[in-house]
């Protein structure tokens, strides 16, 4: 459909819905205007009347009150009824008030009685027409004594919308053919310089870059064709320009080391570099799904999740290859709106050969640490049971324990993260109760809390489902976490909290002690790495309990955070798997 008719549908479907409903505002409008007006009137008759009836009234004078009403109704063309405040009629217009159901419980009236105007628009029953009532109360000595109403029937203003309604429909449509040959006579306007820019715009699709269009308005229509003309001239040299760019990435892309492929939406690879290939050790692979040229379910599944979650992710990859098997840094992201993916591979082999060379050396060392130091450790002790009395050497002899202590737990702490780090190394895994594991921790540590004259509050819920896991692991998790916050912690309370959370467990260990700096804290489960390096060796640390920690917890599929205020203490969140 051409864009002359859409036009003139839009300005018609705008014409069609705004007619109708102005002439209904109009309407409502003057219904509402000649409602109100009638109702002023009413209330004006009403209170006109209240004195000739409020003598009549409290002399209780029911058929002197009705003959009255029914003169003064036929005078003013105005329906009048008279209602104590019982809600008895005594007097009515139109009416005989024998007749008349009691009042009480009609609105305007129970507005009246309350010492207010009450108003009321609804069907009466008794001369089976629309009324609008107007009632106003009559009072003596500061008292209602009763209540005037004044009613009118609405079918004179209906009959009179009625006229008007007529005369409104006729300068509707009126409007409406006048709306249609401006709205046709504009869309033939607005539609004849967009034809021409779409014919010109085909030239230049075509190839034809001298293709002009003849600029005749200064609109924005104007501005537009200026524009498409400014474009065909500038389209050759940016065809240009893309080829050159595009033969600089095709270079760049083959001098990668890593290797480099795109994906389309279905898995086949529409662009690869010389690194791929050789990675695949294949010579061709464009239009092939890329598990047809690397067999590796590490791949498939990284990617498939790429494409379906739709986020950047990177991850390491084992990939089998002629010498074994190579170790891949990933890193996979969609781009455009094709859902295109981009991977790019880069070999860790030999950087995860040199870390693995390097867990075996500080394992081996380690391991062969421990026994000397434990000899030492054991001659010391003799040596302190010898130096009796002697004051000199028994400090010499605590020094060496001291640090021969702190080499054990340096030897103990790298033993444990390498057993950790080892992925080759298999849990101990157990159902795990929590409750009574956290229990016998606070238990061997109370003689400590004690000391430091701390409090500690414990909140654990006694339906707490067990986990799995290592129950060594755990032990020293909690251990590590709540042994720094008592050293940490000069006064006030240790808190620690275990509730359920979504099939998970969540646990919040918190203190009032020093707490950590905000520079620190993204370091902080960093080997070796101290806040306080003075205060962390006064207390015996080794600077790899909140790496262990760590490991732990990501060992256990779990994760931790950590929130500090200098002065306020720290908290530890742990969730861990249930």
């Amino acid at each position: 459909m051409r864009i002359m008719w859409k036009q003139f549908i839009y300005y018609v479907a705008i014409i069609v819905i705004a007619i109708p409903m102005f002439m209904l505002i109009a309407t409502i409008g003057i219904r509402q205007h000649y409602v109100r007006t009638i109702e002023t009137s009413l209330r004006h008759q009403a209170e006109l009347t209240e004195g000739v009836f409020q003598e009549l009234i409290a002399r209780n004078a029911s058929e002197e009150v009705d003959s009255l009403a029914k003169e003064l109704g036929t005078r003013i063309g105005t329906r009048i009824t008279v209602i104590k405040t019982d809600g008895v009629v005594i007097g009515d217009s139109e009416a005989n008030p024998k007749d008349m159901e009691n009042h009480a419980h009609r609105p305007e009236i129970a507005q009246a009685l309350k010492g207010n105007v009450g108003t009321s628009l609804r069907y009466s029953r008794t001369i089976n027409q629309d009324m609008l009532y107007v009632a106003i109360p009559v009072m003596e000595n500061k008292k209602i004594i009763g209540v005037i109403r004044t009613s009118l029937s609405l079918s004179m203003i209906n009959k009179l919308i009625s006229s008007i309604n007529r005369k409104v429909i006729w300068a509707g449509v009126g409007i409406f053919i006048l709306a249609l040959i401006i709205a046709f006579i504009s869309s033939r306007v607005f539609a004849r310089p967009i034809d021409d820019m779409v014919n010109v715009s085909r030239q230049i699709a075509s190839g034809n870059f001298s293709a002009r269009l003849s600029t005749r308005t200064k609109n924005e229509l104007g501005e537009l064709s200026n524009s498409l003309n400014l474009m065909a001239q500038k389209l050759e040299k940016l065809f240009e320009e893309t080829s050159r760019e595009k033969e600089e990435i095709k270079g760049v892309l083959s001098a990668m080391v890593e290797g480099v492929f795109v994906l389309d939406s279905e898995g086949r690879i529409i662009m690869a570099n010389e690194s791929f290939k050789r990675i695949c050790n294949l010579s061709k692979v464009i239009g092939k799904h890329y598990w047809e040229v690397l067999r590796s379910t590490d791949l498939k599944r990284f990617v498939d999740e790429v494409m379906i979650s739709g986020k950047s992710r990177t991850i390491e990859i084992k990939i089998p290859s002629i010498g074994g098997e190579n170790v891949y840094v990933g890193t996979a992201t969609p781009i455009g709106k094709r859902r295109e993916t981009v991977v790019v591979l880069h070999d860790i082999t030999e950087i995860k050969g040199l870390e693995k060379i390097k867990a075996d050396f500080v394992a081996s060392v380690s391991h062969e640490l421990k026994t000397p130091l434990t000899t030492i450790k054991g001659f010391v002790e003799t040596l302190e049971d010898e130096a009796v009395g002697k004051e000199e050497a028994h400090h010499f002899l605590g020094i060496i324990k001291k640090h021969t202590n702190r080499l054990i737990n340096l030897v103990s702490d790298l033993l444990l993260l390498s057993r950790l780090e080892d992925k080759k190394q298999r849990l101990e895994i157990e159902d795990v109760d929590l409750r009574r594991l956290i229990s016998d921790i606070l238990a061997i540590l109370r003689d400590k809390i004690d000391k430091k004259k701390l409090k500690l509050e414990c909140l654990i819920p006694d339906n707490l489902p067990m986990i799995k896991g290592d129950s060594f692991l755990l032990e020293q998790l909690f251990v590590n976490v709540i042994d720094n916050a008592i050293n940490y912690t000069k006064e006030g309370k240790i808190k620690l909290k275990v509730m359920p959370l979504n099939k998970k467990i969540k646990i919040e260990i918190s203190d009032t002690g020093v707490g950590i700096p905000a520079e620190h804290l993204p370091r902080i489960f960093e080997r070796f790495y101290r806040v306080d390096k003075t205060r962390s060796r006064e207390l015996g640390g080794t600077g790899l309990g909140l790496s262990i920690v760590k490991h732990i917890v990501l060992t256990h599929n779990g994760k931790i955070d950590v929130k500090s205020k200098v002065g306020k203490g720290t908290t530890f969140t742990i969730i861990l798997p249930a």
